[in-house]
């Protein structure tokens, strides 16, 4: 992994600052020296150069669009570069292509960065930190650290992805998924034992301005609301640990993962996390000035199929696990979000005629906030969880379901008598809360084995239903392969 932790470590001393917080100028970012001798300032420069980095990772085709193509959410159709369909929905990514490759070294660089101040932290220089404050920090980092990996192992899925150590040219093996997943759940547990220890004392460093005060996003500043965010990043990680087998899931990981969900929304019970509530979260932020919010894109169209799964209206069989035949419910705002296009598209095979609200490329879209994380996808991961344990897990799962449905739309969801409709309507629920927000929908249809042509109509003949993108070429090269090796399972 040479390449990749070269350019983390690098960008883990010198970070550069996010612009909706003042407080870290790039040209003050600290040196290594700097960071051997830390203080409250050069803490702050990498705390906002962590989530700086992770934003500007967020905010690509790797992790916004790319996904939700291979979810059949979203097209893009650029006439100058074929490669959005070719290596998506009609052939295989190449691993040294934007495709293949993106989505990547970004995240990789965010790790390096929470590691650095990981390091610095362990033998920080007296008088300068309180006990507490140690303790908060190391939480903040360790949580973050570990969704940057969850976010390269959501795209990569069963090819697995490699794991940095502090040793910077050290090349790691490819670690199996499983194995990432319970890395990551290890590291937002230590997180949370150093949230617990903090107390009441918050951050002694700044966070930008979308982490602490806009309408829907508390102050994350405060242990108590990190805890919010590690115990949600943690319930999602063990919800799809727990759905490994999906056959089986696992039961106790089920179990811990609604305990964890529910600890997230701040201990509020199925069914009763009001729909003013489900916005809360954290938001990236963009800027004209700095960085566009990347939907704010005139080629991007919404898949053909979408509308017709999100309607129930198809007549091709089921849709992602939905029943065409079945319910649904025509006074839902949320179907708002599909717009017809101002022309018809028809590139590389595909022809579209729709598009998304968000997509429009007005001024307005391109600094529209996207969730990090909102309580309205915990409560859907926690109806998620709880579909899978029986009867009384069931009836849970509808309270939130119908909780979340209810915000939208006036005609209540169906009872849930089988996990199989329980599914059915969560994921559309789900589908539609969170549509075109990042790569949840594609992480949904491969923990469910929706993603293939039992389930899916082929957008073109040469359809592979891609599941997952490829390690990039430089990563593969830095191991002197010319394909990805077989992921290491521990």
């Amino acid at each position: 992994m040479k390449r990749y932790i070269a350019i983390a470590l690098a960008a883990g001393v010198a970070v550069s600052a996010c612009k909706d917080n003042s407080t870290a100028a790039p040209t003050n970012a600290p040196t290594v020296d700097a960071i051997k001798n830390l203080t409250k300032t050069t803490l702050t420069q990498l705390a906002i150069g962590v989530t700086a980095q992770d934003r500007a990772s967020f905010a690509t085709t790797g992790l916004v669009i790319l996904p939700e193509i291979l979810a059949r959410d979203v097209y893009r159709q650029d006439a100058s570069e074929s490669r959005y369909v070719i290596e998506t929905l009609g052939g295989q990514a190449d691993p040294g292509s934007f495709a293949g490759g993106s989505g990547f070294s970004g995240f990789y660089t965010a790790a390096r960065a929470a590691n650095n101040a990981l390091i610095a932290l362990r033998n920080p220089p007296g008088g300068v930190f309180t006990a507490t404050e140690i303790s908060v920090s190391k939480g903040f980092f360790r949580t973050m650290k570990a969704k940057e990996y969850y976010d390269v192992i959501a795209q990569r899925d069963s090819i697995g992805i490699p794991l940095q150590t502090d040793a910077p040219q050290e090349i790691t093996p490819i670690y199996c998924k499983p194995y990432v997943l319970n890395y990551i759940a290890a590291q937002l547990d230590s997180a949370y034992a150093d949230l617990q220890a903090a107390g009441t004392t918050q951050t002694p460093f700044n966070l930008p301005s979308s982490w602490v005060t806009p309408t829907n996003t508390r102050n994350y500043r405060l242990p108590a609301n990190l805890i919010l965010l590690n115990r949600g990043l943690k319930g999602r990680v063990d919800f799809y640990r727990a759905m490994q087998n999906r056959a089986a899931p696992d039961a106790a990981l089920l179990n811990t993962a609604v305990a964890e969900l529910t600890q997230a929304l701040g201990g509020k019970a199925e069914g009763t996390v009001s729909g003013t509530d489900l916005a809360k979260g954290i938001y990236y932020q963009f800027t004209a000035a700095e960085i566009l919010n990347p939907r704010a894109d005139a080629k991007i169209s919404a898949n053909n199929f979408l509308r017709d799964s999100l309607t129930f209206s198809s007549v091709s069989g089921l849709h992602n696990g939905i029943d065409p035949t079945a319910p649904w419910d025509p006074t839902d705002t949320r179907l708002s979000k599909l717009v017809p296009r101002s022309d018809t598209v028809t590139l590389n095979g595909i022809t579209a005629t729709y598009t998304f609200a968000v997509a429009q490329a007005t001024t307005a879209n391109q600094v529209l906030p996207i969730p990090l994380l909102k309580d309205e996808e915990l409560v859907l991961l926690r109806a998620q969880a709880n579909a899978e344990l029986g009867a009384a897990g069931l009836a849970k799962a509808y309270l939130d379901a119908q909780a979340v449905h209810a915000t939208y739309g006036t005609n209540p969801l169906p009872a849930f008598t089988t996990r199989d409709i329980a599914r059915r309507y969560i994921l559309r629920e789900k589908r539609l809360s969170l549509l075109f927000e990042g790569p949840q929908r594609l992480v949904d249809l491969r923990a469910y084995g929706y993603l293939n042509s039992t389930y899916l109509p082929a957008e073109l003949p040469s359809d592979p239903f891609n599941a997952a993108f490829p390690i990039p070429r430089a990563e593969l090269n830095a191991r002197g392969l010319q394909n990805a090796p077989a992921c290491t399972a521990s």
